[in-house]
């Protein structure tokens, strides 16, 4: 089911539509507020304006939480020998810890070749899983792409709208086994957006291929991370499933019909559809305590 929350403002009638809550849960679950850049506008002359859309999280008890599908993607490649690949097994484990049995999860290592060390499956038996954790080693070249690709694949077993649905990647190098540029991961990083998968980067060291990581985290409307030290990657870890485990909202269509006269031009820093006067942006999921925006020219 569609809900949609809207009212008309000034010069354009906004709608927020959320795929699976009723009308009160999403009052309940997400705050609207519409503002724009200036209050006046001189008349009878062509001028540019800006519409911003914010849309807020609210927190909700922990009971109440969207129950989790993610894949954990580690890169073992060579250069993550040593504490590197120790602290990246701590984290792992870590988040295991924080899951609950209505949870899912898998675990995926990858360097020249990519393996599956913790196939999808609900969170039952945890000994086990953090016994699939503990085989990583490190050695090899970095199949980014693939790694990516399998974590993905993993997800889809049990991906369902009734889930957060994410892939999380850890990396401290270039990708230089497979498609490896910014472009093509930002494209992957896209068509997984469409299957409601967000992909989550935590870059290792400062050697990491930045762009090509941000690239694939913003085209999937995921979070991006740095950890300068391998002690950062546990925090930055369980910040994350800080909010894997407070998304309140998921499938968010921001929807803006201009006014006779009014044309909307371009939305800033993030993908739109924009036919004749109407404007639509998707923003995957929002989080407890976070604001996501549109901002419309």
């Amino acid at each position: 089911m569609k809900t949609k929350s809207g009212w008309f403002y000034g010069m354009a009638w906004i709608a927020v539509l959320m795929g699976g809550l009723e009308r009160e849960a999403f009052a309940s679950r997400v705050r609207m507020d519409v503002g724009m850049a200036s209050t006046h506008m001189e008349a009878n002359r062509k001028q540019f304006g800006y519409i911003k859309v914010g849309l807020t999280g609210f927190d909700q008890a922990r009971e109440q939480r969207t129950p989790v599908n993610v894949a954990i993607v580690i890169d073992r490649s060579g250069s993550m020998q040593g504490d590197k690949i120790a602290k990246a097994r701590e984290a792992a484990i870590m988040a295991v810890d924080r899951l609950n049995s209505e949870d899912i999860v898998a675990v995926v290592a990858y360097s020249d070749t990519v393996s599956v060390l913790v196939p999808a499956t609900k969170v039952s038996d945890k000994d086990s899983i953090r016994s699939g954790i503990a085989r990583l080693e490190a050695s090899g070249s970095t199949a980014l792409f693939a790694g990516v690709s399998k974590g993905a694949e993993e997800v889809r077993k049990f991906i369902s709208k009734d889930r957060v649905n994410r892939v999380i990647l850890i990396s401290d190098g270039q990708a230089n086994v497979g498609p490896s540029s910014a472009g093509a991961l930002a494209d992957l990083g896209a068509s997984l957006a469409k299957e409601r998968i967000c992909v989550t980067t935590i870059g290792l060291g400062r050697d990491y291929n930045e762009d090509l990581m941000t690239q694939l985290a913003r085209k999937s409307d995921g979070n991006s991370g740095f950890a300068d030290a391998s002690d950062d990657l546990v925090r930055l870890m369980r910040a994350e499933f800080g909010d894997v485990l407070a998304v309140v909202a998921q499938e968010l269509v921001v929807r803006i019909e201009c006014e006779d006269g009014i044309r909307p031009v371009r939305v800033l820093g993030r993908d739109a559809e924009i036919a004749g006067g109407t404007t639509r942006v998707q923003i995957s999921q929002l989080n407890a305590g976070q604001e996501k925006y549109v901002l419309l020219e």
